[in-house]
């Protein structure tokens, strides 16, 4: 079970790495979002937090799974799992749809353009997504709890590769038509 996949970041993360202040201070936030949940924060946990949160690499549980385990080679896959089922539930991570599994660790409004070929996730920064989000809440007299915002589509590598081998860009797999909107880069 995924508890609230679209939940987006909205808890101060921890500082990063280079923001660090006295070792168990560095932690105190994450202590006491777990704390108040009846969990612990553990090395393990420390591993996994440390592996997506403010990176823009866009993880999967695997590429996770290989980082902490780098550091605790017992560490499970379920335990890698579970772990960033609970970040996302906390709000400090969000799930990113594609064929494979991966987190985003970064904080604030954004775009996920999620590429169907190569698996790849590109973060747009847009000022303007907090507003569309509120503008279109109030019209619809909505109260948000979370948000996501992702483009699917194909990177202009993938474009690029499928130029040379001869196959048409921007288009789908099923039908081979443009999406409304599409243009090449």
């Amino acid at each position: 079970m995924i508890p609230n996949k679209n939940h987006v970041q909205t808890v101060a993360a921890v500082p990063p790495a280079e923001a660090r202040g006295p070792a168990g201070a560095r932690w105190t936030p994450l202590r006491g979002l777990l704390r108040a949940r009846g969990g612990r924060l553990t090395p393990q946990r420390m591993a996994i937090y440390e592996a997506v949160v403010g990176r823009t690499t866009h993880p999967s549980v695997e590429m996770v799974h290989a980082a902490v385990r780098a550091r605790f080679p017992g560490v499970s896959r379920a335990t890698v799992y579970a772990t960033l089922d609970l970040f996302a539930d906390l709000g400090l991570v969000q799930e990113v749809g594609g064929r494979v599994r991966r987190y985003d660790g970064r904080a604030g409004r954004h775009v996920n353009l999620v590429c169907e070929r190569c698996g790849g996730v590109t973060d747009i920064a847009d000022p303007r997504l907090e507003a569309l989000e509120r503008r279109t809440a109030v019209r619809a007299g909505f109260d948000v709890r979370s948000a996501r915002f992702e483009l699917h589509g194909v990177c202009p590598r993938c474009r690029a590769q499928s130029r040379r081998a001869g196959g048409r860009s921007g288009t789908k797999a099923s039908g081979g038509r443009r999406t409304e909107g599409a243009r090449d880069a």
